[in-house]
């Protein structure tokens, strides 16, 4: 009994480790691995094992931001199991990292975490960061700005209203041909292609009061939407020549 008191604190209960398979990670692919599980000093009854795909991102509080743990998807790998004491365990696992997955790039961070969840006791839990890689259709979208004459300046991922969105923001290198402070693309990729709200920021042609007036009321920065399918996105030049054409509006 004595134990069993322990194992629900925490102490001599059993432990997880999951172990990722896939080197390469990229949204929409799969990811394979294993959790490893070894029995504590006394039987415990598992209600399921999941695996929380999880990030940071930054959100608006107040006058600023903050930055806030936020689940994008949870994967059940089981359902109700035991695991006797000193007993081990190995539960393969394997399922489709989502679309949505924000690429890790500059300082953002995106993890598994593994829970076991059960009743009255402190739930185990394994944590493993992740790489995941941008798949060639959004390498080309950001290689096409650098064509234009932008270079990217920051990637985070942005959490609003129960939404989140990676935000990638690309400024000019010169404005002698593109009059803008940065553009914002909130990016939602999908199994077809890339959807995106688009924030440009105009860099204020008027000076002195009139020019902080703009500014200070966001009357300087356009927003809409663009979208590009798979198949617009196998060309860097095709896209560079409609990123082009839709700037120039706001230019």
């Amino acid at each position: 009994m004595f134990k069993k008191v322990l194992a629900r604190l925490g102490i001599g209960a059993a432990t997880v480790n999951t172990i990722i398979h896939t080197r390469d990670l990229y949204p929409g692919n799969k990811i394979e691995g294993v959790i490893e599980i070894e029995g504590g000093s006394v039987a415990q009854d598992i209600n399921y094992i999941a695996l929380k795909l999880k990030a940071y991102a930054k959100k608006k509080s107040g006058d600023g931001e903050v930055s806030v743990k936020i689940q994008l998807h949870e994967e059940r790998v089981t359902g109700k199991m035991t695991v006797q004491a000193n007993e081990h365990q190995s539960i393969p696992f394997s399922f489709i990292l989502p679309y949505y997955a924000p690429i890790t790039i500059g300082h953002g961070k995106v993890w598994i975490e593994t829970d076991l969840d059960m009743d009255l006791s402190v739930d185990p839990t394994d944590v493993d960061y992740l790489k995941i890689h941008a798949h060639e259709e959004l390498s080309n979208f950001v290689e096409a700005f650098n064509l234009l004459g932008f270079r990217l300046r920051q990637v985070e991922v942005e959490a609003q209203n129960g939404r989140f969105y990676q935000e990638w923001e690309f400024v000019p290198n010169s404005k002698r041909e593109w009059r803008f402070d940065e553009i914002e693309c909130m990016i939602e990729p999908n199994k077809d292609g890339l959807f995106m709200r688009v924030a440009v920021d105009k860099a204020g042609l008027h000076r002195g009061l009139t020019g902080f007036l703009q500014e200070s009321l966001g009357l300087d920065e356009k927003k809409t939407a663009l979208s590009f399918s798979n198949e617009q996105l196998k060309d860097t030049h095709s896209i560079a020549k409609t990123l082009r054409q839709f700037l120039q509006q706001y230019n």
